[in-house]
């Protein structure tokens, strides 16, 4: 599991989509595509936000009776395999 205020690596090329992000990781020439909900989560993936907050703005976003939690934290376990988090 990502630190309690995870951050992206650096060096990544980010680019919007309709339905999300494309993330472009120059090191290991590999291309990760991003769905609305991951997107919103890699995009407050800034050192600032915790995972908490993180998922309080998920719930926000969706209209959501509940902060998403479990969401939130296997999408920040997907991403950190890939390797996009610190």
């Amino acid at each position: 599991m990502p630190s309690s205020r995870p951050s992206v690596i650096d060096g990544l090329d980010v680019n919007e989509v309709k339905d999300g992000l494309i993330v472009y990781e120059e090191t290991s020439d590999r291309v990760h595509y991003l769905n609305g909900t991951a997107s919103i989560v890699f995009s407050l993936c800034d050192g600032q936000h915790s995972i908490d907050e993180i998922a309080s703005v998920l719930a926000t976003a969706y209209d959501l009776d509940a902060p998403p939690d479990a969401t939130v934290e296997e999408c920040l376990a997907a991403l950190e395999k890939e390797g996009l988090l610190k």
